[in-house]
């Protein structure tokens, strides 16, 4: 093969790589009762100001009927370009480059999740695990992810039954 294809070859198997490399998918619940992309933008560039993306941290946001209609999916130009996550801690940076987030509004540690948004979930989740071949093993929620800290996605957020739901 000769020198000047090597360089086009590579460029084509990192945009193809880059568009295939999910490998972990995070489950976040945004602890606020109101939110749509404008105001998880908003928050975001408060909370991470050196942060160059002007974007939601997740790659999906599930509404809760306050700002999103209840189990209504959305989506910013994170996931539209594949970019990577700013949805976990920086303890798990594999997390955040092969993993994508997703948030549903809604404070569940003080409330249970609308079921509505809840089978939502389960239905985007199981469309991204067949997509990209993600495993039930890579499946797990922010606060059950080894190295963090939080209580997130919330007490309330059934992950034993979301996980059960996720093998049917």
């Amino acid at each position: 093969m000769k020198k000047r294809y090597i360089i086009p070859i590579l460029l084509i198997l990192f945009a193809y790589w880059w568009t295939v490399r999910w490998n972990y998918i995070v489950i976040h619940h945004s602890a606020g009762g109101y939110g749509n992309i404008e105001h998880l933008q908003k928050v975001h560039r408060e909370r991470q100001s050196r942060d160059p993306l002007d974007a939601i941290p997740y790659h999906y946001i599930i509404g809760n009927g306050h700002g999103l209609g209840v189990g209504v999916v959305k989506s910013d130009w994170r996931q539209s370009f594949n970019i990577w996550g700013m949805h976990i801690s920086r303890h798990n940076f594999d997390r955040n480059f092969r993993g994508l987030g997703i948030c549903l509004i809604g404070n569940y540690e003080k409330q249970q999740v609308p079921e509505k948004q809840y089978q939502a979930l389960v239905k985007l989740t199981k469309e991204l695990m067949k997509k990209y071949n993600i495993p039930i093993s890579n499946i797990s929620g922010h606060g059950y992810t080894k190295g963090e800290q939080t209580k997130c996605p919330g007490k309330n957020f059934p992950m034993e039954r979301f996980l059960r739901d996720l093998g049917r």
